[in-house]
């Protein structure tokens, strides 16, 4: 028998605003060829969208859909909402195709059907921990996030065919930032919730969002508060649903997510990752503690504003760095945002936490000329910030540095004097290099014109190998020119949406919306007449199975019983088919006390 009857008067019954959470949640296939209760009963029905919603329910929900008169009011109001029982008579009633999907279900997932009511076991929070040192794990998460936000900045990451990270990204940028690549995993994963970088799946890059700039300019709290408030929009919906039911400050999170596979047996793989992706992110941002959730976090996952509390936890800025004379700098902690991109640009990251390490190199600094420091700007840079002073090796080093970086630039040349073109800042440095002996398989010729250019006939790959050989660095050209085509993403990319895009935005808020409108077209023909009776259902129903029904009818105290084909019920009239007796009758609508299977 099907269930298609009793699952659309159920859909008949429901108000406006239940209805269009029925559609939103189960989303139907087509929803255009659906025009009434039945149609939409018949999509609802359909293995495929049962089977997507069985799977996110817990043990007491499965058991309810099975065995509905065993379940209390509130949760068969839930059932009936998500279309898993229907309606008959004014009471609930389960539907053979969801127990038949069920079955299924729980044969694959191997569940006993007898255990479907039992719970979860008691969750282990009776150990106290105190979670007040959370902002250590908040700290460290932002300073590798914003390192990892930088790198990509510079140098865009690389996706695989199916548009995940790939693992040659996460490696680079671990060695780029001194971040382990399983805290590197987690922290592009963090920076994603956040919106901060994008995936560009077509060109198979990650690349850093627009807002990614106004966060590296924020503070240290607020670029936290916008990593934990995403992460906790996102907490999975089963671990959420636990959460709320152990009503409890300072929850156990892990204690909950190990609980998830017993508590949700029919719940897809996929899932159940993004419970393990979620507590160990969890720990990361310092929203848990040793898998408990903190004050903080608590105030988050019901929407309330922690502001205060954070900023009351976290560590004041730092007043400066200490730069010593090995080179190394050590950070106390935070630094005001500015100040933070400086010594970024200048040193490179050792270790990242509530205090962390850097180390000034000749190529970090060499590198930090390149982008448009001079040795002025990067000398005032380190007096400003060094609460130690510039170290004399420092002052050497910007000093050797200044003469010698940023004003080389390597291209491709056609021509008689050879292959490749080296233009300089100033003439002397020219001089310098054309008498350097580490470069004489150069074969470095001067131009006639300029005292500032000098040619070789190598390629000029081999002649910036050869001039990074003798420590001098020099810019490509080449590359110069695919940043100025764009081929190279160094900046951040804003991807274009339907609001950002001239034309589509009004094209998108002309268009309408499928479900909206299928929504409006089951309500109204659940609401017109005909279409409120249950008879009128039935008849429908059986207008598209194409099957018979037995009609009883009753006028002027005369009752009979017609075995008919419906054809069509319109104006509160039956059009049908008796085929016993080879004619097609009319029936008003008023007239029928029974429709029953033939």
């Amino acid at each position: 028998m099907s269930g298609t009857l009793a699952l659309a008067s159920a859909i008949a019954e429901m108000d406006r605003d239940t209805l269009d959470a029925l559609v939103r949640s189960r989303r139907p296939h087509a929803p255009a060829g659906i025009s009434d209760p039945i149609g939409l009963a018949s999509d609802l029905l359909k293995t495929e969208s049962i089977a997507r919603a069985l799977a996110p329910l817990d043990r007491a929900r499965l058991a309810a859909v099975r065995e509905p008169e065993n379940a209390d009011a509130g949760l068969i109001a839930e059932l009936v909402g998500i279309g898993l029982l229907g309606r008959d008579g004014g009471s609930a009633t389960s539907l053979p195709e969801v127990r038949a999907a069920l079955d299924d279900a729980v044969a694959v997932a191997r569940v006993e059907p007898d255990a479907l009511a039992l719970g979860s076991a008691a969750l282990g929070d009776a150990v106290e921990v105190d979670t007040s040192a959370w902002f250590t794990s908040a700290l460290t998460a932002v300073g590798q996030s914003a390192e990892c936000l930088r790198t990509l900045r510079d140098r865009p990451g690389k996706l695989n065919r199916s548009g995940s990270i790939a693992v040659a990204t996460v490696k680079q940028l671990a060695e780029s930032t001194g971040v382990e690549p399983d805290e590197v995993a987690l922290a592009l994963a963090a920076l994603m919730r956040a919106g901060l970088i994008t995936a560009l799946v077509d060109d198979q890059l990650l690349i850093t969002a627009a807002p990614s700039s106004a966060w590296l300019a924020s503070t240290h709290t607020e670029r936290w508060l916008a990593l934990a408030e995403a992460a906790a929009r996102q907490m999975p919906a089963p671990l959420r649903t636990e959460w709320i039911a152990a009503a409890h400050a300072e929850t156990g999170l892990r204690a909950l997510a190990a609980a998830i596979p017993n508590q949700y047996p029919l719940l897809p793989a996929a899932e159940l990752t993004a419970v393990g992706d979620f507590v160990r992110g969890a720990e990361y941002l310092g929203l848990t503690l040793d898998g408990r959730f903190t004050a903080v976090a608590d105030a988050l996952l019901v929407g309330n504003d922690a502001t205060t509390d954070i900023a009351d936890a976290m560590p004041e800025t730092a007043t400066g760095v200490y730069v010593q004379p090995d080179l190394s700098v050590v950070v106390p902690g935070p630094l005001p945002p500015h100040d933070e991109a400086v010594l970024a640009a200048l040193a490179r990251p050792e270790h990242i936490g509530v205090a962390s390490t850097r180390r000034i190199s000749e190529a970090s600094i060499a590198e930090a000329y390149e982008r448009g420091l001079t040795p002025h700007s990067a000398r005032e840079a380190f007096t400003r910030i060094s609460l130690t002073g510039i170290p004399q090796p420092l002052e050497y080093l910007l000093d050797s540095l200044g003469e010698r970086v940023g004003g080389i630039v390597v291209g491709e040349y056609v021509g008689d004097e050879g292959r490749t073109r080296l233009s300089f800042a100033r003439p002397e440095l020219a001089s310098t290099l054309s008498v350097d002996r580490a470069l004489q398989h150069l074969q470095l010729q001067r131009s006639r014109s300029s005292d500032t250019v000098l040619y070789s006939r190598l390629s000029p790959d081999h002649v910036l190998a050869a001039l990074a050989d003798a420590r001098y660095h020099a810019s490509s050209r080449v590359a110069a020119l695919r940043e100025a085509r764009g081929t190279h993403v160094d900046a951040q990319v804003e991807v274009p949406t339907a609001r950002s895009v001239p034309g589509v935005a009004a094209a998108a808020a002309e268009a309408p919306d499928p479900l909206e409108a299928l929504v409006d077209r089951v309500f109204t023909a659940a609401r017109s007449e005909p279409g409120t009776g249950d008879f009128t259902r039935r008849l429908e129903l059986a207008i598209r199975d194409r099957s018979p029904v037995l009609v009883t009818a009753e006028a002027r105290g005369e009752v009979r019983t017609f075995t008919l084909l419906p054809v069509s019920v319109n104006a509160g009239r039956l059009r049908a088919a008796d085929q016993a007796a080879g004619v097609e009758r009319t029936l008003p609508v008023n007239m029928i006390t029974s429709v029953e299977p033939a």
